[in-house]
Parts: C-alpha cells; sequence; structure tokens
C-alpha cells in the first residue's frame, strides 16, 4: 500500500494523489502489469479506500513479507506536506529510498530539497516508538548527509518522547533542577492528531518548543521555516529564530 508506482513500459513515477480523476480511471480498467511497485516490480493495483484515499497495493500473489500499513492519518499528513512544500516552491517527493542501496538504510516519508540541494526529510510519527529508535533513524540520515524533521502526534507520540528524554537527561534535573524533554538531534514538530483512522478537515497548528519558547504555526509555515532552518537549538530548548 503506497502513494508512488511506476509505469511497467516506460518507468514514469506516477502518484495516486496527484493523478486527474480520468488518469486515476484509466489505471483502474488498465491490464494488470501495467503499473509496478517500488522496488519490487511486482504488479501494482490502483485502489481506493472506503474514505476515498487513493492508493497502489501489491497484486495478490506477493511472495515476500509487505511492510506494514501506514494509518490513513499518516499517509493524508505525508500527502499534505507535499503538497506546501511544492506549493512553497520546493522539490518534494513522498516515499523516497535510500538511493544505490540493496537494502536501504533509510526510506522518507517526504524528502524536500531546496534549491541548494540541502535536503530534509519529514517523517510523520503518529505510533510511539522508543527514544532509541529516534536516535538510529534519525542518525540513518544523518550518514547520507541529510536532516531530519519528526512530525509527531502531541499525544502519544510526544508525551513518551519527552518521558524518555526526561528520563535519559536525569543527570540534568540534578544539576539544574529543570527536566531536560527535548534534544538538540532530535527536531519535532508537535501535533494534535488524537484518532490516526481519522484527519481533521482543518489541520491544527504545529507547535515547536516549549513554554516561554513556544512556537505554534501552520503546518505550511512550519515547513518553510524548517527548510530556511529557523528552528534552532539552544540547551535546554528549541527556539524559532527567524535570520
Amino acid at each position: 500500500m503506497g502513494q508512488i508506482a511506476y509505469m511497467a513500459d516506460t518507468g514514469m513515477m506516477l502518484e495516486a494523489f496527484s493523478l486527474s480523476n480520468d488518469a486515476w480511471d484509466k489505471l483502474c480498467s488498465a491490464p494488470i502489469g501495467t503499473l509496478v511497485m517500488p522496488r519490487t516490480n511486482w504488479p501494482a493495483i490502483p485502489k481506493t479506500s472506503i474514505r476515498g484515499l487513493r492508493f497502489f497495493a501489491h497484486h495478490s500473489g506477493y511472495p515476500d513479507k509487505l511492510p506494514k500499513p501506514k494509518s490513513y492519518a499518516h499517509i493524508r499528513l505525508q500527502i499534505d506536506i507535499v503538497k506546501a512544500a511544492r506549493e512553497l516552491g520546493f522539490q518534494a517527493n513522498l516515499e523516497v529510498y535510500e538511493p544505490n542501496a540493496n537494502t536501504p538504510s533509510w526510506i522518507a516519508d517526504v524528502l524536500i530539497a531546496d534549491k541548494n540541494g540541502r535536503l530534509v526529510a519529514f517523517e510523520v510519527q503518529l505510533s510511539s516508538q522508543h527514544l532509541d529508535d529516534f536516535i538510529e533513524r534519525t542518525s540513518r540520515y544523518k550518514k547520507s548527509n541529510i536532516d531530519v524533521c519528526w512530525l509527531i502526534s502531541e499525544k502519544p507520540v510526544g508525551e513518551r518522547l519527552c518521558k524518555a528524554l526526561c528520563y535519559k537527561n536525569i543527570s540534568y534535573y540534578k544539576e539544574t533542577g529543570q527536566f531536560l524533554g527535548d534534544d538538540g538531534d532530535i527536531l519535532t514538530l508537535n501535533i494534535e492528531i488524537p484518532d490516526k483512522n481519522a484527519y481533521p478537515e482543518s489541520l491544527p497548528l504545529i507547535r515547536l518548543g516549549r513554554g516561554k519558547h513556544i512556537k505554534r504555526l501552520p503546518l505550511k509555515d512550519a515547513i518553510h521555516g524548517v527548510m530556511q532552518g529557523f528552528p534552532k537549538w539552544e540547551l535546554p530548548d528549541w527556539k524559532w529564530v527567524e535570520s
């Protein structure tokens, strides 16, 4: 299940969300084998979910294990990130695999490039993951000279990540009397999405930072700021510094 497929005869990449209605209808009636899935080259089937979300799926009979499907909200947020980035004039693509790797160490939810060639992976994380996974996955991108911005749900991901960082940084608390719930190597933008199986008609504001340094802004402005390098880490806080 994904947003990307390729024309088997030409190799042209197609995005389920950006195709016209006519083009989508034609693909739905095309013979099996017209489309193939990324990397596996297995025949792709265009489908539409009960909520009206278009996507591509592996045709039946695929012999290997398929990746765990992403939630409805996860995919919708990915699409909105791509649309916003393109409206801002950036090059942006969904589901980008590490190039020239038989077994990729990363697959970016969204990869955005500015005119100078700087790359930023925007990773949507609406389900809890261990702090070590945040650290390891961020490190993989850094090794490829790619910056990372995590878009995480306030609950449960944001809350649990904050608790894990406070525990990891207990020595900072003992020295200063302040809990340290953020990390200079893990840039997170927090968003209120309480249900992974639903998606708000109007996205809530994105949050960066805490306390007196908190910044709330629309998704498009958040993407623009990240690409401009506005989020700055100054122990113990992330700050939004427009230069």
